[in-house]
């Protein structure tokens, strides 16, 4: 009888480590991006471990669907892909930071309206007064946010946002901000 074969390790080259990183890195830093700037996830109730763990895990549930970029993180043109994913992920959480700022800014004018602009809240978000309706009504959006799936549906938009803007040198793709 033949002895098994074994399978010995191949050894990693620097370029293939530097790969795997980058292809890692780049949809890390869109993915943080936006757990930076969107109203639920960056919310100061969440720890910053717990907020790294969970870009850490949708970043790992988002690498198989992604192609490879190509790119290095040491070179320029890796850099600047970096900065770009960066700011594809604030972006798509100012959004909707936007929304919830109009949300809040109603209340403050509803209350201002109805005489309760001297009933002032402590927000431990801003770390400022905010009048009581302003309060309510960003609890009751948030909660509407979150019944209605707002959440996913934020991180739906955020995988799409791989398609519609894939990872590379590129800034401005010709078809990538009409999608």
């Amino acid at each position: 009888p033949a002895a098994p074969k074994v399978r010995t390790l191949e050894p990693l080259s620097a370029a293939q480590l530097d790969l795997w990183m980058a292809s890692f890195l780049f949809p890390l830093a869109r993915v943080m991006g936006l757990i930076a700037a969107a109203p639920i996830f960056s919310n100061r109730a969440f720890p910053t471990r717990i907020r790294l763990g969970l870009g850490a895990l949708i970043t790992f549930a988002l690498l198989p669907t992604l192609p490879p970029s190509g790119l290095t993180i040491g070179s320029w043109p890796g850099l600047l892909a970096l900065t770009q994913q960066m700011l594809i992920g604030i972006a798509l959480g100012f959004t909707v930071r936007v929304v919830f700022a109009a949300v809040d800014l109603a209340g403050e004018l509803i209350g201002l309206q109805m005489g309760l602009g001297f009933a002032m809240f402590y927000d431990p978000d801003n770390a400022a007064q905010s009048p009581v309706i302003s309060e309510f009504l960003g609890l009751l959006a948030t909660l509407v946010f979150l019944s209605l799936n707002g959440h996913l549906m934020l991180l739906a938009v955020l995988g799409n946002s791989f398609e519609w803007w894939p990872v590379g040198a590129d800034l401005f793709p010709a078809n990538g901000w009409l999608a």
